[in-house]
Order: C-alpha cells, then structure tokens, then sequence
C-alpha cells in the first residue's frame, strides 16, 4: 500500500469506530439504558452448535490489504453482535425463542428473530452515515464529491424505511397485529447462520421508476430471511409485509415451494450477492471457503455492479463441487 493508502485506511478507520462508539442506548423504543452486545441470533442454542473453539468466520471489511474483504476467524461472544437492547430488555423481550423449544408457525416468536435482524441493518446506517460525517469533517476535499454524497442520501433513504419498518413491527408486539406474512421449511444442515433482509426490486428496477416518475420509490419491498441450525435441520425463515404481498408473493413462496436443490442455489447467491450478515463454523469455511477467499471478494464487487439482484447463477454451496463451480463462476463474469 502507497502512504496515500495507509492514511485513507486509517481515517476510515477512526471514522468507523467514532461511529461504532457513538452509538450505545437501547433501542426499545421506551428505554434510555446503556445498551449492551447482543446477538444477531441466538449465542447459546445457534451460533454455539457450529463454534469451534468458541468460534466462527465472518466475511469482514479490511481497510489495510490491498483485497478489502477478508475472513476473520472472530470468537463467539463478538461475532455476529452489536450494541442493540439493554440488559433487561435483550434478556426479557426475547425469552420465547431463547429459552424455549421454538414454534416457528408462531408469529411472535417470528417476528422477535426479525426485530433483531432489522436492528442490525438500522445500527449498520446509523454507524454508516456518523462515519460518512467524520470523513466529510476530516477531508471535505476527498469526499465532498457528488458519488460519495449520492451514496450517503441513499444510505439516509434506507434508514427512513427502516424506521417505518420498526414502526409497524412495534405495533404488532404491542397490540397483537399481523403485519407480516411468514413462512418455514426445514432444510438439509449446513454450519451457516445468516440473518439478512434484501430488497425485492432490483436496481434497475428503481432506476426506471426515478426516471418514470422523477423520485424515488416511496416504498421498497422488504424480504426478511433467517437461516440457522436447529435440532437436526437448518431452518429457512423468512417473511414480508402484507403491503407488499401482490409484488413479492410469487417470488417469495419459490423459496418453500420449489426442490431443496434449487431453493439451495436461491440461498446461495443471496450469501454471496444480497446479504452481508452471515458467519460459518470452521469446518464449512475449511472445505468450501478457504483457498478461494478472494473470489467472494470479487461475488461483493460483481453484486454492487449488477443491476439485477434477482438473477441466479448455478452456484450451490451445499455441493461438493462448490469450489470449482465458483472459481469458473470468476473466470466467465470477473475474469
């Protein structure tokens, strides 16, 4: 790295953590407290039926290689974490799906995995647009520049649909509601744990309805997905809100009605494409990770570039031949 390099790497750094930091009161909406670490899923139950050692990797972000994605072998008690509820209510609001043989067909019990899952991409904003403010205070001429500022407006227009979105999951806790429809299957055990929402249009999608109309699209089309072991299985949770039901209903029950082989393939290009939030154990990272990690670098670089999100290349990580399928995947569309 050039000295330019290291000094950018480490002004994003600083700005990273001053954001990290900034944030720390629960966010039940009724609460004050000092929040505490939480856990995206479940530590006891589900991140610790796939830790070895007490850990996991994770797909992170390195300022300093020279290839920005890199996997971090992370220890169980700060993987998949952030600073969410405080202490009363991490440990109250959640003991349905924690310390209870969990009923999937309830709808609370769904809708508390999705409470967390849309905190850590509202938290994820929040540390995002304070990093973006550092480093227009710290550097106005490197960053004052339409594309970086193009970025943060987007990144404040996520967070306001978010905001809506934790509006109405509030509502439904508090008053018994039925925003949302959900849905499970069962599904062959893999050691991945991912708790993610993605949008249902595509980028392109949204570029031809601000040149239709002349703005934005009021409302996008939210899909929350979860995917974890349980008991013998890995389960597939995921849901939408009922607004949105004539849109993505096609779509979304391919998912639970389609063959486990292709609905394997849908999760996959999801993990490597769409979603972010996602740790593996050691052994599925050593048998169809490792060696190959700058090609999931190259799948992050290729999904900011594809202006359809929907489309789905053959890759299946649940195949022995997932290795070589990627690394023919980079030949033909990275090169």
């Amino acid at each position: 790295m050039t000295n330019r390099e290291i000094e950018s790497a480490k002004l994003f750094t600083k700005c990273k953590k001053k954001g990290i930091s900034s944030i720390d009161i629960c966010y039940h909406p009724k609460c004050t407290e000092k929040s505490i670490n939480s856990h995206i899923l479940q530590k006891n139950g589900i991140l610790s039926k796939i830790a070895t050692d007490r850990h996991l990797y994770e797909l992170k972000i390195n300022s300093f290689k020279e290839t920005k994605m890199q996997f971090k072998r992370t220890g169980i008690n700060d993987i998949f974490s952030f600073n969410c509820f405080c202490k009363k209510h991490d440990t109250e609001l959640f003991k349905k799906i924690e310390n209870n043989k969990i009923d999937f067909d309830d709808y609370e019990s769904c809708l508390l995995f999705t409470l967390r899952t849309i905190y850590n991409e509202i938290w994820r904003k929040e540390v995002n647009i304070k990093m973006f403010d550092c480093l227009l205070q710290e550097n106005p001429f490197q960053f004052n520049n339409p594309y970086f500022l193009e970025y943060v407006r987007q990144e404040k227009l996520g967070l306001k649909d978010l905001k809506l979105t934790e509006s109405e999951i509030w509502k439904d806790l508090d008053k018994g509601t039925e925003s949302y429809v959900f849905e499970n299957r069962k599904m062959t055990k893999i050691d991945l744990c991912l708790s993610a929402f993605y949008n249902y249009e595509t980028t392109e999608e949204l570029h031809k309805y601000r040149i239709k109309f002349g703005k934005d699209m009021e409302r996008v089309s939210e899909i929350f997905i979860n995917i974890f072991p349980y008991e013998d299985k890995s389960i597939l949770l995921s849901g939408y809100n009922k607004k949105n039901e004539s849109k993505v209903k096609g779509y979304f029950n391919t998912f639970f009605k389609e063959n486990e082989k292709r609905v394997q393939r849908k999760l996959t290009n999801l993990m490597l494409f769409q979603c972010e939030t996602w740790v593996v154990s050691e052994y599925l990272y050593n048998t169809k990770i490792k060696g190959i990690e700058k090609i999931f670098a190259n799948g992050v670089k290729l999904s900011c570039n594809n202006p359809n999100e929907r489309q789905t290349f053959d890759l299946n990580i649940y195949k022995d031949s997932f290795k070589k399928d990627y690394e023919k995947w980079n030949k033909k569309y990275v090169g």
